[in-house]
């Protein structure tokens, strides 16, 4: 399962999830945690392998002047 489809799942099941919910609900505060989490993930910018991002190696390579 894709990391986005999980997300969908975890939503989908916050969504349905059945009421009154107390405050001291453990199960929903961990499936909007595990939620939270994941779309950190998703949305992270990649760390490159090499400690360079694309831009900076394309520009210290000389970029459009080379």
């Amino acid at each position: 399962m894709s990391l986005a489809e999980r997300i969908d799942a975890l939503s989908e099941e916050i969504r349905s999830y059945p009421t009154p919910i107390a405050r001291c609900d453990e199960q929903l505060t961990a499936l909007l945690d595990e939620r939270s989490r994941l779309l950190r993930l998703l949305h992270a910018e990649p760390k490159p392998a090499g400690g360079c991002s694309p831009e900076a190696a394309w520009a210290n390579d000389g970029g459009m002047s080379a």
